[in-house]
């Protein structure tokens, strides 16, 4: 029995890198019976992905194909069929590989909370060869439904909801299949490297991201919260910041908007990037848990910081983050939505952090092991036929 991870995407996200591996590590199968498909094979490989699963390329986008996309999207104005014909090319090389006895593993995390896209057209391919398929450790809200979202959900064997809140939207459309168990990404353990020398100080780590903010600066109403509290933590604290961008990706790559904060505090020393193209997630935990405190947009992030029993406020703006928070019974204010909120809620979010610290520590040092520990009955419940 092989498994297929035709959504692994690449580590250029660090969440991904994070799912896959964790997920190896929950299968516990030879690294040849465990089949990925990748954006950047050299990025996986000089991650260390490829010590894990065996990677495959994904088909180049060539000139040929360009011009025959373009002919249909000509002929026929369907949107749906020129996506799908590029979603045929992308996935059909790779899961045609997968036999009656194989389990494809749609890895997505979130990808159910945006738009139609290749989760379905992947899992509807394996599902008219009567190939098993499984939502893996997923996120979605009531409000990212649509009717063809829907149609794929009752066709996947098995649904992993990473969280409680996810479960219950899944339930109350009627499905069987469904389990709940902790994001894969908590099993990993953090991984020791050299720190930054800005750690001769205690040090919050920030992550963010522009889905967040709602651009690449903080130019934007949300970016202005968070501009206070820089000027809070400046003034009054003496903790040095380090901003951690996750996702590299072009598009969404949190640098940029890293980078725009450190040009506007580039005299202040105390605030600091990391390089975090030179780290892999396991590292990047490793730093998240020598911090004092954590703010993070990325949810993979935010694991980081709740599994190293790091105290941290999610800058949470769907059911993922606000889901994992309730099942780690976690206070509302470690939680900010950054798409609906009120004026210096964050900041205040940040002074109960500081107030809060210890008991938040000991919360999370209590819980954790635990809440970890649900992770070893995912294999089980994935070869149980029922």
């Amino acid at each position: 029995m092989k498994y297929f991870l035709p959504i692994h995407l690449d580590g250029g996200n660090r969440g991904c890198e994070a799912i896959t591996i964790s997920t190896a590590k929950i299968l516990n199968s030879p690294k040849e019976q465990i089949k990925a498909l990748s954006n950047n094979i050299p990025l996986d490989t000089r991650l260390g992905v490829n010590k894990y699963v065996t990677l495959q390329k994904r088909p180049a986008i060539s000139l040929g194909f360009k011009i025959k996309r373009k002919l249909l999207r000509i002929l026929t104005h369907d949107n749906f069929k020129v996506t799908n014909y590029t979603y045929r090319h992308t996935y059909l090389p790779f899961l045609k590989q997968a036999s009656k006895n194989d389990i494809m593993l749609s890895t997505g995390g979130d990808m159910m909370c945006y738009g139609n896209n290749q989760v379905i057209y992947t899992n509807e391919l394996m599902f008219s060869k009567g190939i098993k398929t499984v939502l893996w450790g997923c996120s979605i809200g009531k409000e990212n439904l649509t009717p063809e979202k829907i149609k794929t959900l009752q066709h996947f064997s098995k649904i992993y909801a990473r969280e409680s809140l996810t479960a219950e939207v899944l339930k109350n459309l009627g499905l069987k299949n469904v389990a709940t168990f902790p994001d894969p990404a908590f099993i990993l353990e953090a991984e020791i490297c050299e720190l930054p020398q800005i750690f001769t100080e205690d040090v919050i780590g920030i992550n963010l991201s522009n889905y967040v903010v709602g651009d690449y600066n903080l130019d934007t109403s949300f970016g202005n919260e968070i501009k206070k509290l820089i000027k809070y933590i400046l003034r009054e604290t003496k903790l040095n910041i380090l901003i951690i961008p996750h996702v590299l990706w072009e598009g969404q790559d949190d640098r940029i908007i890293t980078n725009s904060i450190i040009e506007s505090y580039k005299n202040n020393s105390r605030i600091s990037a990391l390089d975090s193209d030179s780290y892999n997630y396991c590292q990047l935990r490793y730093i998240i848990s020598k911090c004092k405190y954590f703010i993070g947009a990325r949810t993979h992030s935010i694991i980081s910081a709740y599994s190293t029993c790091t105290p941290a406020i999610a800058l949470g703006y769907s059911i993922k983050s606000k889901g994992i928070a309730k099942d780690l019974c976690l206070p509302k204010e470690l939680i900010v939505d950054s798409k609906n909120y009120t004026k210096d809620e964050l900041l205040n979010s940040f002074k109960y952090l500081l107030t809060s610290e210890k008991d938040i520590r000991k919360h999370l040092q209590g819980i954790m092991p635990e809440y970890i520990g649900q992770l070893k009955n995912v294999l089980p419940w994935l070869m149980n036929n029922k």
